[in-house]
């Protein structure tokens, strides 16, 4: 299947999926996460805040978890008009507004980081970074909404950095000609199951 055949059928399954449904799922994704990846071990943990109406993994709970229980340095990020990303530290009570996508980001950009900047500020230690997607195959890529953020983001990471992808639902067989562009996935975790790459 290509790319834009993918995107079409999962957004066709997603927007299926009642709002309950999301939020069970979005918890068994959780769960794994906590229970099968060694979370501890990261110092950084980079997550994505849910575009709720695209029936996205409700990362929210992740989120609370990560705050209560974890000592690593959360990020969010923000996306800007040239494709980039800047990448901006989570704490309680940050002022968020949603974009026109109707992602939340943050209002405060004083302490953003570009993604080398980003990269490079935490170079010596373990970094998590949690991937949204539309769908995955199970090779360990992914498609998304084609604009190439996080593809465009992650070209900047290193060995140190684990790139896991939150999908609701499990994996196509195989994506038809990925670009070189493309960044395969370490992880993929789904309500049923981890893959690993």
């Amino acid at each position: 299947m290509t790319k834009e055949d993918i995107r079409i059928e999962a957004r066709q399954k997603r927007a299926l999926l009642a709002t309950a449904e999301v939020e069970l799922r979005s918890r068994k994704i959780a769960s794994l996460l906590f229970s099968r990846i060694p979370v501890h071990r990261f110092s950084v943990v980079h997550i994505f805040l849910p575009i709720r109406k695209n029936r996205e993994p409700d990362t929210y709970p992740v989120l609370e978890t990560l705050q209560r229980d974890f000592p690593a340095s959360i990020y969010i990020s923000k996306s800007l008009e040239n494709g980039e990303m800047l990448h901006i530290p989570y704490t309680t009570g940050l002022a968020l507004q949603k974009n026109r996508w109707g992602i939340d980001e943050p209002v405060d950009l004083s302490q953003a980081l570009d993604s080398p900047a980003f990269f490079r500020a935490f170079s010596g230690e373990n970094i998590l970074v949690l991937i949204p997607l539309l769908a995955f195959d199970k090779e360990g890529y992914r498609v998304g909404y084609g604009k190439g953020y996080y593809d465009r983001f992650l070209s900047h990471s290193g060995a140190n950095t684990t790139k896991t992808g939150l999908s609701l639902l499990e994996p196509v067989e195989h994506i038809s000609h990925p670009s070189p562009l493309d960044i395969r996935m370490d992880y993929c975790i789904t309500p049923g199951k981890i893959w690993k790459w």
